[in-house]
């Protein structure tokens, strides 16, 4: 049975792949063709999650007419198209060609931090395009972590990691994370770790509460502990959607010193900054996740 599984986890990848690595070469307006069929096929044929986007947005913005949600909506289920052709683009291309795709636009931040002898912490949700992240190293003097889940399918899971490592992106799991960051401080490393925060909790592992897009909503608070334990500067990464496959990064330093924030001060700084660029543009975050699948009720 286990032998199948891997089988089929091969043979699955192995088909996607040939697709994906043929398309990769394409020059991404050609490669937004797919993406504008990817969109009709899902959106107005599978429907995917379209309930769950749908009730998602209607909370998130009870002042908003139905008109209004369903362009925000159709925006979406697009982008998330694109993001889909997006991933893979860097397979085939210089850190240079990615450049013109992915601009930090205020690196002395980071800049500024590093030569104070800073580590940091960077919070981000899953908005606009967070799989160009790789390019970091390009732009920054800073040792470049990026926490990850391990996908099911290992052969994915290797891909995946692999286009996200491309440029000098050190990747690390979550398990292995804290552990790999403290050897990182005691060997004088200057680091830059970054963490999709909103992400839901497993409900046993539900610590804080608090209102977000205006509702009762679950938060990590791995990255506002690591940041104080190991006193690591905050800065929370805006990443805007410029144009169709371009974006800029904006980093927003949310405190030097978080040794001095009472608790709990952290996490709600990164949650309010992702609230406002959600409410500046709704349609490039990830809608389809299952966010509010706890209520606060569950906590017993």
């Amino acid at each position: 049975m286990v032998i199948f599984a891997r089988y089929m986890q091969r043979f699955t990848f192995s088909i996607a792949y040939i697709f994906l690595w043929t398309i990769a070469w394409l020059p991404l307006r050609i490669q937004f063709i797919f993406s504008d069929i990817f969109f009709l096929i899902i959106y107005y044929v599978a429907g995917y999650r379209k309930k769950i986007v749908r009730e998602n947005l209607r909370r998130s913005f009870p002042e908003k007419e139905t008109r209004e949600l369903r362009k925000i909506e159709r925006q979406f289920y697009l982008h998330l198209c694109d993001s889909f052709v997006e991933w893979m683009y860097p397979l085939h291309r210089s850190a240079a060609a990615m450049k013109n795709h992915y601009t930090v636009v205020n690196p002395e931040v980071l800049h500024q931090l590093y030569q104070k002898g800073k580590s940091v912490v960077g919070i981000l949700g899953h908005y606009a395009n967070w799989e160009y992240l790789s390019l970091l190293p390009v732009y920054i003097d800073h040792k470049v972590w990026a926490i990850h889940k391990p996908l099911k399918n290992r052969f994915f899971n290797q891909l995946i990691n692999g286009l996200r490592s491309k440029f000098g992106v050190q990747m690390v799991t979550v398990k292995e994370s804290f552990r790999t960051l403290i050897e990182e401080s005691q060997k004088g490393e200057k680091t830059l770790t970054y963490f999709l925060s909103d992400q839901s909790p497993q409900r046993s592992k539900i610590k804080y509460w608090t209102n977000f897009l205006n509702q009762d909503t679950p938060i990590f608070l791995g990255a506002e502990q690591i940041a104080t334990k190991l006193d690591m500067a905050v800065v929370f990464f805006d990443c805007r959607k410029i144009s169709r496959g371009k974006y800029e990064l904006h980093f927003e330093l949310l405190t030097e010193n978080p040794r001095t924030c009472a608790p709990n001060e952290i996490t709600e700084l990164h949650v309010r900054a992702l609230e406002k660029a959600i409410r500046r543009d709704p349609a490039w975050w990830l809608w389809s996740h299952r966010r509010w699948k706890h209520v606060r009720e569950d906590e017993g």
